[in-house]
């Protein structure tokens, strides 16, 4: 066996998203591969099981021994100051890397493609990957979650298009740069710019200033797709080195959508390019304008790249998604369950308005836990309007995340009182709580949207067994 393939790679924060889809590639290139985490939970950690990877579910510098003495050990960016495993490390001297880097590293000679914004980055980068593979471009990728077309967070692939969801969250503890700076890519887009991650940014124009340093360091031979209904996005184009395609509903956008109908599931529309062309119809398996505009960046980012249009074009139709966006777990008793990773109040809204657009004739049941106090404080006057078209909203316990210490600045109950147009809007304490409320409520035609980061206990799953189990009794 090479040397290559006896590689001994250690990742810390294993469970994360980002950090399981490197850990799996590195399996996937022979390495020997160990991790840990703390407070993890599914699906990565049935993910990793599955692979037969060795991880522990808490930090101590004993983990490093686990498999011999690491050649590298990948820091998650969720990994903090005093992490007793990562002080270890540094004090053995072990190489040390970010998984941001340890991407970078593994992907140095591919065309990379980073789908950046404050929305949207999940859908569009899976749609580009699924686009790009049914185009047979054979691409890698690295998601923010599990693309239900490729049952996988992050592969290799044997193409040479490898495509980032380019989180603007920072690298490590040691570097407070967004990830998406170390992609370096040939083709990017920015879907939207609103203010996010307060704990990291205070200011929007701190939160801005990353993107701007994209546009600035793009290759001159690049495209950068911006969309043209964001004025901040559209503003990036005076610092872009490269080409500049603007895309949206905005008359002065370089593609323009027309949306031509709906049917069931499938929103179907055309794209007129300012060069006059009228590219072929799409029909989009995915409700929602932000989708059609989703879609139009990842056809944009396709073009870039050399992608057919005509195969890109018919993957639309058949891209199952995201998992946790916009996923329909299935109906019983003549209510739709579906489960959406929306914490956000713009993507509250949008899937609000992509409920109504897939369930046109029934009531809409919102089930929303707000992430992080940080975020929730700092945009808690989002949340007025962000609920408009929900016939019910059941608000559960803020997900404190890391920011535990931060529960005495700001309650559900201020979020309760900031929802305006929405008749019925309550509290639960509890998931238990918040599914007896749904059962209360829910009838035949309802359509029941769980909304946030972690899932609420898995309130969407346990929702629909529950009402399987209601029509089965009845």
């Amino acid at each position: 066996m090479s040397a290559v393939a006896t590689r001994h790679v250690h990742f810390l924060g294993i469970c994360g998203y980002a950090v399981s889809g490197a850990a799996l590639m590195a399996q996937q290139l022979g390495y020997l591969v160990t991790g840990s985490d703390e407070d993890a939970y599914p699906p990565t950690t049935d993910t990793l099981a599955r692979a037969g990877i060795q991880w522990v579910n808490h930090h101590a510098a004993s983990n490093l021994d686990m498999g011999g003495t690491p050649d590298l050990v990948v820091v998650g960016n969720q990994v903090r100051d005093g992490n007793p495993e990562w002080e270890e490390a540094v004090r053995r001297g072990l190489p040390v890397t970010s998984e941001a880097e340890f991407y970078a590293e593994l992907t140095g000679d591919r065309v990379r493609i980073a789908v950046c914004g404050t929305h949207g980055k999940t859908t569009t980068s899976s749609l580009l990957a699924w686009m790009l593979e049914c185009a047979g471009m054979q691409p890698g990728f690295r998601l923010g979650t599990t693309s239900r077309d490729f049952g996988a967070t992050a592969r290799l692939g044997e193409g040479r298009p490898f495509v980032f969801e380019g989180d603007e969250y920072t690298t490590a503890p040691w570097d407070p740069r967004p990830k998406f700076l170390h992609t370096h890519p040939f083709a990017a887009c920015v879907t939207r710019l609103e203010l996010d991650h307060p704990d990291v940014y205070p200011t929007f124009a701190s939160y801005r200033a990353p993107f701007v340093e994209l546009a600035e360091s793009m290759p001159g031979d690049g495209v950068l797709a911006l969309c043209a209904d964001d004025p901040e996005c559209v503003a990036l184009q005076l610092e872009a080195s490269c080409r500049v395609v603007l895309y949206g509903v905005n008359p002065d956008a370089d593609w323009r959508p027309r949306v031509t109908g709906t049917s069931g599931a499938v929103q179907s529309f055309e794209i007129s390019r300012r060069d006059g062309v009228v590219l072929p119809p799409v029909r989009l398996s995915l409700p929602g304008q932000h989708n059609v505009l989703n879609a139009m960046a990842a056809l944009i980012l396709a073009d870039a790249v050399g992608a057919p249009l005509e195969p890109c074009i018919a993957a639309c139709a058949t891209f199952q998604g995201a998992s946790r966006r916009f996923e329909i777990l299935g109906a019983a008793g003549g209510v739709t369950v579906v489960d959406d990773y929306a914490h956000h109040p713009t993507e509250v809204a949008a899937t609000i308005d992509a409920g109504r657009q897939r369930f046109p004739n029934g009531r809409l049941i919102v089930v929303y836990v707000p992430h992080t106090y940080s975020r929730t404080l700092a945009l808690l006057d989002g949340y007025a309007d962000a609920f408009r078209g929900a016939d019910t909203v059941i608000l559960g316990p803020i997900e404190p995340a890391r920011e535990r210490h931060l529960a005495h600045t700001v309650s559900i109950a201020d979020v309760a009182g900031r929802i305006r147009d929405v008749q019925d809007v309550r509290i639960a304490s509890t998931s238990d709580e918040a599914l007896q409320q749904i059962l209360a409520t829910a009838h035949n035609g309802d359509a029941v949207l769980c909304l946030s980061v972690r899932g609420f206990d898995d309130l969407a799953r346990r929702t629909l067994h529950a009402l399987q189990e209601r029509q089965n009794a009845g």
